[in-house]
């Protein structure tokens, strides 16, 4: 029997999420396997992947060859997240109401318009965190007081800058499970030309009375908040959620997109970095930039004491970098440090 490695950990995670109908090849590999079912949940956890692990074995049959306690696991958080999806769309389906009543022009986006798009035959297959919604820049502001007038009137903002930033204070409701962010933009300043935010709110589709983004503009959301906003272009990311988006969302089917994405040097790396498991992921065409993003991935699969050492000092670096730059750019991040006496903490 082979012996599982991390690689083969997350070429199994690869296989079970893949959307293919695969499940005998899926059965002889796992019964030829003795995989390691603890760095499998290690790996499922970090990428938020284990309800959408659960309901792909459940829906290709292989969930009999798995130990029953990690079954009994896998099934108690998948209906938590499901249940907790479920309450979420329902207050989502509010704040459409009451959007559309004030004629606010928006669009829900992320996760919540995966869930209300019906993307996934399961509710419980995706991990959502706030209900994020991309409102027409001239009615930002009155978007946010009409939410804080329906009770969402206690805010979180940790943004050091303020100034071009994607989106408001996180506003929250003591009555509401969810968080809503409005944004302005979907990416930060400098990027936000990739994917503006008056072509996704003319594109937009409504599916039983919520107004959500066109399948291209979910996944260039997707790929490129990921890719910027996470900053997974210069630090070389692999997401199992992000891939699992676009597969649901039919990013194969649709080559022309394929081809566009390949000519673009942030959703390029993904897609390369990506190909490492999913092989229809690869793109036209890779630039030296993404294909050293490649090898330094699949470096920590070789030899993960060197890619760790090489991860660490990387991070840090473009940390720093960053903090610096902030330094000399602005006056609200200098009065920040000076309270707090450091430009290098991590907050």
């Amino acid at each position: 029997m082979t012996k599982s490695t991390l690689y083969s950990t997350m070429q199994l995670i690869a296989e079970i999420l893949d959307f293919n109908d695969n499940p005998e090849a899926l059965s002889d590999r796992i019964k030829k396997t003795s995989v390691d079912w603890d760095t499998f949940v290690t790996v499922g956890s970090k990428h938020l992947m284990l309800p959408a692990l659960y309901c792909q074995l459940k829906a290709k049959r292989l969930l009999p060859l798995i130990p029953d306690d990690l079954t009994i696991y896998l099934e108690e958080i998948a209906s938590i997240n499901r249940g907790r999806n479920e309450v979420l769309l329902a207050e989502a389906r509010e704040i459409s109401e009451i959007f559309n009543k004030e004629q606010i022009n928006h669009v829900f986006i992320k996760g919540m318009a995966l869930i209300a798009g019906h993307t996934f035959k399961d509710h419980a297959e995706r991990m959502i965190g706030d209900i994020d919604i991309l409102i027409a820049e001239n009615q930002l502001n009155t978007a946010f007081d009409i939410l804080t007038q329906h009770g969402y009137s206690d805010t979180v903002d940790s943004i050091l800058e303020r100034k071009r930033h994607r989106h408001l204070p996180r506003q929250i409701s003591p009555e509401k499970f969810g968080a809503i962010e409005l944004h302005s933009d979907i990416l930060t300043y400098k990027y936000k030309h990739l994917i503006t935010s008056d072509k996704v709110l003319n594109n937009k589709r409504i599916i039983d009375g919520i107004a959500l983004p066109s399948l291209e503009d979910a996944i260039k959301t997707a790929v490129y908040a990921f890719q910027i906003n996470d900053k997974a272009h210069l630090y070389g990311y692999f997401s199992f959620k992000t891939i699992y988006d676009c597969l649901a969302l039919q990013l194969l089917t649709q080559p022309s997109l394929l081809k566009q994405l390949s000519e673009e040097k942030h959703s390029q790396s993904f897609l390369l970095i990506s190909s490492v498991f999913f092989k229809g992921l690869k793109p036209w065409k890779s630039s030296l930039y993404s294909k050293l993003l490649k090898r330094y991935y699949t470096l920590s699969f070789q030899n993960s004491i060197l890619g760790n050492l090489l991860h660490s000092l990387v991070k840090h670096l473009i940390f720093l970098h960053i903090r610096l730059l902030l330094v000399f750019k602005s006056q609200h991040y200098r009065s920040f440090i000076l309270r707090n006496k450091t430009i290098i903490k991590n907050k």
